[in-house]
């Protein structure tokens, strides 16, 4: 499929409403939002199949919102330096999810880029690291050790908290 299709997908789909809404309350810095919803973008994902050439495209399209979020679906190859250019929580949660958990060395991305000063990078990280927690042995260890190392941001706090419940569960689990 190329761009030009993927953007006809966009406009045949979109929700008025809920672009409307993304942009009144969200903040978002798209300039350009269909207002699709992630069982959409999946759906479309899938129609397109794996495309690392319009994946690129749709990544440096920065203006629209659901190129943004349909990229990290169609790499088949995690692109660990995206993470450093992810603009909002939304395309952290995506990418995270849908492609930088996959990457071999995913842990040591969250290591590498947890301790940055930049809340947006720092929640990225915490939130790549909430997707391996159970995949990766080391995980819950490197998790502890972050909690106690990082101050919580109003962005993060919710990571933190999620990542204290999961570790939590876990050890009542190891311990059952």
């Amino acid at each position: 499929m190329e761009l030009k299709e993927v953007k006809q997908q966009f406009f045949a789909l979109r929700n008025g409403l809920l672009a409307d809404s993304l942009r009144k309350q969200a903040s978002l810095p798209h300039k350009l939002i269909f207002g699709l919803n992630i069982i959409q973008l999946r759906a479309l994902a899938a129609q397109i199949g794996l495309d690392s050439n319009l994946a690129a495209t749709l990544w440096a399209d920065s203006d629209c919102r659901e190129s943004r979020l349909l990229a990290p679906m169609i790499q088949p190859e995690p692109q660990p330096q995206w993470l450093s250019k992810v603009r909002t929580p939304e395309e952290a949660d995506i990418l995270c999810h849908a492609s930088l958990r996959h990457h071999p060395r995913a842990l040591e991305l969250v290591r590498e880029t947890a301790l940055s000063p930049e809340p947006l990078l720092q929640y990225s990280a915490l939130r790549l690291l909430l997707n391996i927690l159970t995949s990766n042995p080391d995980a819950p260890r490197t998790a502890r050790q972050l909690l106690r190392t990082l101050s919580p941001h109003p962005l993060t706090r919710p990571i933190f908290t999620q990542l204290t419940q999961e570790l939590d569960y876990l050890e009542s689990e190891n311990n059952a």
